[in-house]
């Protein structure tokens, strides 16, 4: 009897240590394994209703048309788990992409100087919304939203109505080349995400970006520069804009100042769904480049079922209110479990 109850503490010890291992590594990774779930539950669906969507040829099409929102969502990553959020977006890589396009086009300059230009502009752009929140302490969204109409009349202005195209191989190559049959924007954008997932998690510009979203009294208080990181998020966001702008361009093999035109809703809803807290103080890159491959999915699909331009804008505004919504709820269902815990 006394072995036969030993026995079965040990069998009830080891369900216990089975049950805690499976209730850590859902709370470890349940922030990939959501948006993971839902990419693979759409390609499914979707291999069923359009015969054409497991095609290689559309596959490349959807990992070259998501790349700039995983490029663009990497930023983005930063800024709003910051507890900050930027609305101007798509309006700086229009007109870094207007301003690159001038240079090299009417002026001669060569494609990577123009490049090294759209990167500068952006970082610049970046640094004075960063300054504009910080400084002004305007709330984010009023700062971006106002800067956001501001840039895109500066890309209208500087265009003038006209559309720059063909441009040099140096350009094109950036956004339609291939490597062993894969679009080189997508090695970029996977590159650019190992690089910031590695920053995000094991330096003090991620370890910040936590802190200050978290609690920013508490961050300041603790002697972390608040501002300057703050800022510094605008910047890397900026930069990548700037980059993504030049990327776009070579993929059109065109540029006008409408170029990323309403891009801010479709990445901020790729990051929230890849589980980044729309109030800051958690946030994932990888996660993010899921979130935007969802949304590539999602367009894809759309236009594979035959369903009109109006009413992809209809699903992809409920796609951020439901994406908001459901963010807000798996915090509330965290908050219980850490209770529980």
């Amino acid at each position: 009897m006394q072995n036969g109850k030993m026995n079965s503490t040990q069998i009830m010890k080891q369900k216990s240590g089975w049950f805690g291992s499976l209730r850590f590594w859902l709370k470890r990774y349940v922030h990939i394994a959501i948006p993971g779930t839902i990419l693979i539950l759409l390609i499914v669906i979707m291999s069923f209703l359009a015969p054409t969507f497991l095609t290689t040829r559309n596959l490349i099409s959807i990992a070259r048309a998501s790349a700039i929102y995983m490029m663009l969502a990497v930023g983005m990553t930063f800024v709003i788990t910051s507890r900050g959020i930027d609305l101007s977006i798509g309006s700086i890589l229009g007109l870094t992409s207007v301003v690159m396009g001038g240079l090299v086009i009417d002026y001669g300059w060569h494609p990577y100087a123009g490049l090294m230009v759209a990167i500068a502009m952006g970082c610049g752009l970046g640094l004075f919304n960063g300054v504009l929140v910080t400084v002004t302490r305007i709330p984010p969204f009023i700062a971006t939203i106002g800067m956001m109409t501001a840039y895109r009349g500066f890309a209208l202005v500087h265009s003038a109505g006209k559309v720059r195209y063909h441009f040099p191989e140096e350009i094109t190559w950036l956004g339609q080349g291939m490597i062993g049959g894969i679009p080189v924007p997508v090695y970029m954008a996977l590159i650019m995400a190992f690089i910031a997932h590695l920053i995000f998690r094991n330096t003090g510009f991620g370890r910040y970006c936590v802190a200050i979203g978290g609690n920013k009294e508490a961050a300041r208080r603790t002697g972390i520069p608040v501002k300057l990181y703050e800022t510094s998020y605008y910047v890397l966001m900026g930069a990548i804009c700037g980059f993504a702008g030049v990327v776009l361009t070579g993929r059109l093999d065109g540029t006008q100042a409408v170029l990323g035109e309403g891009m801010e809703l479709h990445v901020i809803a790729a990051v929230i769904i890849g589980g980044t807290s729309l109030f800051g103080g958690r946030g994932s890159v990888t996660t993010s480049v899921l979130g935007a491959l969802v949304l590539g999915v999602v367009d894809n699909a759309l236009i594979l079922l035959g369903v009109p331009w109006f009413w992809q804008r209809v699903a992809l505004g409920f796609i951020v209110v439901g994406a908001v919504i459901f963010n807000r709820w798996r915090e509330d269902k965290a908050r219980e479990l850490l209770r529980g815990s």
